[in-house]
C-alpha cells in the first residue's frame, strides 16, 4: 500500500501552523522530497510516505504531536507513552478503555469517550471545557489515528459502520472513503463518532513489546502503510493489481485470484466506498506521479509500466486525472 497518494491539502493542514512556530515551510517540504511549488495547486498529490515524513517532521520541529492546533501543547513522546499502556491489555476494549482514561488524565487534544449500545460500540470525541472547536483536520488526525492504531494493534482491518462528525462537508470530503475505508459518513451531526460491531472489543491484542518499538521508529509512516491494510478487498486488489500493471488483470482474473467471483468483489468493493474500475484508475494516477518525479525515466517508460499501450492514451489519462500533461507535470514540479 505504499504507492497511494495524499492531495496536498492535507500537506497544508499539516504546515497551517508551522510559521508560528518560526518554521520555514519550503524548508520542512524539502527535507521531505516534496517541490514546495506543488502547495500552489490544490489539484496535487504527493506520496503517502513524503505526507507521513512531513507530517512525522512538523510534530518534531514544532515540539507538539498536535501540530498547534489545540490550546495546550501535545509534548513529543506523549503517544508513545499511551501506545506502552494501550500494549499491556488482553483485548481491543480494555486498550480503548485506557485510551479514554489516558486523554482523561491529561486532559489535552480531544476527549475521547466509549459508549456501548445494543451490538454497537460508540467512540465519541468532543472537547474540554473552554475549548474552542477546532478545525477539522485535528478530528481527521485522531479519529484515522486511533482506528489505525487499533487495526495494527490486533492486526484485524477493523470494520467502521459509521462516521458521525460535528462539522460540514468540507471541500476534500471525497477522501474520506479513504480515511474511513468506506464507512459512510454523516456531516453536521451532533457529535465526532467513530460506530463499530460491539464483538470487536474481544479482539485480542496481537503485537508485543518488540514489534511497537518497531512500529514506534516511525508511527506516522507505519499507520498509513503498515501492512494490515491489506486485508481490505481494496488493498488485497489494489496489491494484486500492482503486482501486474504492465498487462494489467482483468477483473475476471483478480475475483479468481481472491478466490471469489466478479460479482462479489464488486460488491465487496462497493461496500468499501469504490468500484473496480476507479480503483484501477486511482492506482495508475498514483504509481505515474511516483514515476515522473525520478528525472531519468521518460514518459514513455511510465505509460509503458502503468499498464498503457500507448504514451498517446497515458498522456490524455493523466491530464483527465491533474489536468497537467505528464511534462508540464513534471517541469512545474521537479
Amino acid at each position: 500500500m505504499q504507492d497511494f497518494s495524499i492531495p496536498v491539502s492535507f500537506l497544508h493542514a499539516v504546515l497551517r501552523y508551522a510559521p508560528d512556530h518560526g518554521l520555514n515551510v519550503e524548508k520542512l517540504l524539502q527535507r521531505c522530497a516534496v517541490p514546495p511549488k506543488i502547495l500552489q495547486d490544490e489539484s496535487a498529490r504527493v506520496s503517502a510516505r513524503q505526507y507521513a515524513d512531513l507530517q512525522t517532521l512538523a510534530m518534531r520541529e514544532m515540539g507538539d504531536e498536535m501540530l498547534g492546533y489545540t490550546r495546550t501543547t501535545m509534548k513529543l513522546g506523549t503517544g508513545a507513552a499511551l501506545s506502552h499502556w494501550m500494549l499491556h491489555t488482553r483485548n481491543l476494549g480494555q486498550a480503548l478503555k485506557r485510551y479514554c482514561h489516558f486523554y482523561a488524565m491529561i486532559e489535552r487534544g480531544l476527549r475521547p469517550q466509549m459508549f456501548l449500545d445494543g451490538d454497537s460500540a460508540i467512540l465519541r470525541f468532543s472537547l474540554w471545557e473552554g475549548q474552542t472547536q477546532p478545525e477539522p483536520y485535528v478530528f481527521e488526525m485522531v479519529m484515522f489515528g486511533l482506528h489505525r492504531f487499533a487495526s495494527w494493534l490486533t492486526r484485524h482491518n477493523l470494520r467502521i459502520n459509521q462516521v458521525n462528525l460535528n462539522y460540514a462537508a468540507p471541500a476534500h470530503a471525497r477522501e474520506y472513503r479513504a480515511i474511513f475505508l468506506g464507512a459512510p459518513v454523516t456531516f453536521a451531526a451532533g457529535h465526532c463518532e467513530l460506530h463499530f460491531n460491539r464483538d470487536l472489543l474481544q479482539k485480542p491484542v496481537r503485537q508485543t513489546q518488540e514489534t511497537l518499538e518497531l512500529f514506534l521508529r516511525n508511527p506516522q509512516r507505519n499507520l498509513l502503510l503498515s501492512n494490515y491494510n491489506l486485508q481490505s478487498w481494496i488493498g488485497r486488489t489494489r496489491s494484486l493489481l500492482r503486482q501486474n500493471m504492465i498487462e494489467m488483470p482483468t477483473l475476471v482474473e483478480v475475483a479468481s485470484a481472491l478466490g471469489t467471483s466478479p460479482k462479489q468483489l464488486r460488491k465487496q468493493l462497493s461496500d468499501e466506498g469504490i468500484g473496480y474500475s476507479e480503483l484501477k484508475e486511482q492506482l495508475r494516477r498514483d504509481v505515474a506521479m511516483q514515476h515522473l518525479a525520478n528525472p531519468e525515466m521518460s514518459v514513455e517508460q511510465v505509460a509503458f509500466l502503468t499498464g498503457f499501450a500507448e504514451s498517446g492514451t497515458f498522456i490524455r489519462a493523466f491530464r483527465k486525472w491533474t489536468d497537467f500533461t505528464p511534462h508540464a507535470y513534471r517541469k512545474k514540479y521537479y
